[in-house]
């Protein structure tokens, strides 16, 4: 006679809260109202126009906003990221200790990854670029722990990464044959 099977058990499901809480997908109460997570957000178009007047722009086409490109580099990307290098390196190092403030109020766990973050940037952009990164990851890192989540983390990352390639430099957009 067959039985029938049990689809969860209460430890499968205490353990993937754990796994969630620790990759800190939880959502803060009105973290978006912060002040800090405001002037985070107040700052990209201040980075952008720094960017801008540094480099040549290559200007972006309606039908490139549309495309799936924008859609992988604006959602997708700064969304796995964050799950990675917030989420999983970052609160592990927190979850060890690392949350003394080193510098500025930035804790070791947020300049190592933000350190990690820029090394892995230097496959797909210019050194330069890639040694800009580590400013923006900082503020990621600074929103992980201010928040102990990384949802305000991803979603800066978005804004970021959507202002960056909308105003800078669209022609980094992988295009239909990358992601394939």
């Amino acid at each position: 006679m067959n039985r029938p099977v049990v689809p969860a058990t209460t430890a499968a499901k205490v353990d993937w809260h754990h796994t969630l809480g620790r990759l800190g997908l939880c959502w803060p109460r009105a973290f978006y109202a912060s002040k800090a997570f405001l002037f985070c957000a107040g700052a990209a178009p201040l980075v952008w126009a720094i960017m801008a007047w540094g480099v040549p722009v290559h200007s972006m086409s309606l039908a490139q906003v549309w495309s799936l490109g924008f859609a992988s580099v604006v959602l997708w990307y700064p969304l796995w990221e964050e799950l990675l290098f917030r989420g999983l390196l970052q609160g592990e190092l927190i979850a060890r200790g690392w949350t003394r403030c080193w510098v500025y109020g930035l804790s070791g766990a947020n300049i190592a990854v933000s350190l990690l973050f820029t090394v892995f940037h230097f496959w797909s952009h210019s050194p330069i670029w890639a040694a800009l990164v580590f400013f923006p990851s900082l503020i990621f890192g600074y929103l992980r722990d201010r928040f102990d989540s990384t949802m305000p983390s991803i979603l800066m990352h978005m804004w970021y990464n959507g202002g960056y390639f909308f105003f800078i430099d669209s022609s980094k957009l992988p295009t239909q044959f990358d992601l394939q």
